[in-house]
């Protein structure tokens, strides 16, 4: 399997990344900046593709890093950074403070990953450690060619980076889908433990920048950022509607009301209408992340006073 290098605009490369997961084609990038004043990536992909975008980082005449840079810590973003440090070792890994242990020594990142993905997340691959060495310094940072905005949400280890005149958003946008029709598919990334007051203020902190193009995670760019980003915070505000008025019904096991939410969103939600175009095996990637994402919610609802399903352990 190979990656496909996507040319978006002056100095900027989508790396689309093919993990040896079925559905996972067209889901998961690399953004590469080859820039005047730096060379620099955004999110690496999980370590079983290390190979595939070293070769396409080389494909493009690319022979060094000055930065990599990751939104987040979760394996479909950063499993390949210690593959990535060692091919190119004078690149300063840029990553949340609250994230630059589990990278350093990534077992516990491992176990938690196969414990919640499971199959999944051992098609991942396990990260290699980075050398502490590698972690860029606060000058180093302050010195690069992009802004970090604290953002968590999805994480509380995640940042959102300003650059080139395009806003990376990692997941705290959401994961937006292109469709055959030239509409699209966009879902929120709220798996637990989610606050919702908190991705909230990361949306806001977001539209603020104004960005144009908004580069995501999962998938692509979308020049109508500011647009995007509104939208998906109405979208939260809906799902948070629809769900808080869903009462716990008689009977019911944590599985089978998660199941039944996610039939609700997708009948409901009209940024999710667009399941229907998609393949078989991709709906089926993304009810998975839907039922994720539920949990999400159920947890968050759960912890509110006086919820009707505060006595279940999402």
């Amino acid at each position: 399997m190979a990656a496909t290098t996507h040319h978006l605009a002056p100095n900027l490369y989508l790396i689309a990344l093919t993990p040896p997961i079925i559905g996972f084609q067209g889901f998961i990038g690399a953004w590469l900046v080859a820039g005047p004043n730096a060379v620099y990536l955004v999110d690496v992909g999980p370590a079983a593709t290390a190979d595939q975008l070293v070769d396409s980082i080389s494909g493009l005449g690319v022979d060094h890093l000055d930065y990599i840079c990751l939104t987040h810590i979760h394996l479909d973003h950063a499993g390949a950074v210690g593959h990535l440090t060692r091919q190119f070792p004078n690149a300063k890994v840029v990553c949340h403070p609250k994230g630059i242990a589990h990278i350093i020594d990534p077992e516990r990142l491992w176990q938690g990953t196969v414990k919640t993905l499971g199959e999944t997340g051992r098609a991942y691959r396990r990260m290699l450690p980075v050398d502490p060495a590698a972690i860029a310094t606060d000058g180093q940072t302050a010195a690069a060619p992009f802004q970090l905005l604290d953002t968590p949400g999805h994480s509380p280890h995640h940042y959102a980076i300003a650059a080139e005149g395009c806003l990376f958003a990692g997941e705290a946008g959401g994961v937006c889908l292109a469709l055959p029709s030239g509409d699209f598919y966009l879902r929120p990334a709220t798996p637990p433990r989610f606050f919702l007051e908190t991705s909230l203020a990361s949306i806001d902190k977001l539209m603020a920048v104004g960005p144009g193009a908004l580069c995501y995670g999962h998938f692509g760019m979308r020049k109508d950022g500011t647009n995007m980003l509104a939208r998906h915070r109405q979208q939260l505000n809906l799902w948070h509607e629809i769900l808080s008025g869903e009462a716990v019904r008689g009977g019911m096991d944590e599985a089978r009301i998660a199941n039944h939410w996610v039939d609700l969103l997708l009948a409901a939600d009209p940024l999710l209408h667009g399941f229907s175009q998609l393949a078989p095996a991709v709906q089926a990637r993304e009810r998975g992340f839907l039922l994720n994402s539920a949990k999400g919610f159920a947890g968050y609802l759960a912890s509110l006073e006086d919820s009707p399903i505060s006595n279940f352990q999402w």
